[in-house]
């Protein structure tokens, strides 16, 4: 629309006349034209921006999502790890120190770090959590490490001890028929009266192989001329020790090492025996134990359950 053209009167030529714009006029108006193409032009660049990011912009945007799922994929790993930390504890607390008589770990008294700074960043409070359990599950990496070397350092313990418990019997005897008197109370074949019989006689051919049976060092191994005759004493460590006695020849000398089964020496009648047997004891402390008790690694439960019946047996002694 074209733009109308004002007229004001003039008294003193007495006509109408043109009103033409002033210079001040025109700048003004120029100015304001100006600010209003600026105004809407940061307008429509900042909505611009807003709906229709850069690709430089969408990258970013795109990494900080991808950077928050992953964030919240490592909390969930983090929480499963805690999991397993539990049951490894709880293992360790009920069944492995039950197991080998151990005394429970310490509890560690965790009180967390100060991580008040990450709450001003985004995602603050997940990435403080993640922190925290770090925190945590580092410490009780570290106990549990601390509990399994004093479990490793036991179960060798143990692993020593089994070995070095008499478990077997001192020769070979399947069929139990080589069992001649048991422990306890027992007719002396010499003075025809009650004595303690402070071990078992086997009955065996002379020759017959005798085994260690248990793991130990060799205490003794000698002739005693009336008594045991010859005889070995093996101490088995832990308060136990062995003796085998009338041996007509021994293998091992005083100070070396056997393992449980080895040879260590041949039944015999030596010493104060009336016929060809293996006079065998069981100590711990210096206490006499029944035999009868330690053979529960070569014989069945019902074979086991035969051999004690039969050293009850009021039998006759060979020493």
């Amino acid at each position: 629309m074209a733009r109308k053209t004002k007229y004001f009167f003039n008294p003193k030529s007495l006509e109408f006349e043109r009103v033409r714009d002033n210079i001040k006029y025109l700048t003004w108006r120029f100015i304001g034209f100006t600010s209003m193409i600026i105004v809407l032009g940061v307008l429509m660049a900042f909505v611009f921006s807003r709906l229709f990011a850069s690709p430089r912009e969408r990258a970013i945007m795109n990494q900080n999502r991808e950077l928050k799922s992953q964030i919240h994929v490592i909390d969930r790993q983090i929480s499963e790890i805690e999991e397993q930390m539990t049951d490894l504890k709880d293992r360790d607390l009920k069944i492995y120190r039950a197991m080998y008589e151990a005394e429970p770990p310490v509890p560690l008294d965790y009180r967390g770090k100060d991580y008040a700074e990450l709450l001003t960043l985004p995602q603050g409070e997940l990435i403080q959590r993640i922190h925290t359990k770090m925190d945590r599950l580092q410490l009780d990496a570290k106990a549990q490490e601390k509990s399994y070397a004093m479990l490793k350092k036991l179960i060798r313990t143990k692993e020593e001890v089994i070995a070095s418990i008499p478990a077997i019997q001192p020769v070979a005897n399947r069929e139990l028929n080589r069992l001649a008197s048991g422990f306890g109370y027992r007719m002396d074949p010499f003075y025809h009266t009650a004595t303690f019989h402070q071990g078992m006689d086997f009955t065996c051919d002379i020759g017959t192989e005798v085994y260690a049976t248990g793991d130990g060092m060799v205490q003794k191994s000698m002739n005693d001329g009336w008594g045991y005759g010859n005889h070995v004493i093996i101490s088995h460590g832990f308060g136990y020790t062995t003796l085998y006695g009338h041996l007509s020849r021994i293998a091992v000398r005083p100070g070396s090492r056997v393992k449980r089964g080895q040879v260590i020496g041949y039944v015999g009648s030596t010493g104060r025996s009336t016929g060809p047997h293996l006079h065998y004891e069981v100590r711990k402390n210096g206490n006499p134990l029944n035999p009868a008790f330690f053979y529960h690694n070569d014989l069945t439960d019902e074979q086991y359950r035969r051999m004690l019946e039969m050293s009850k047996r009021e039998t006759k002694r060979f020493d």
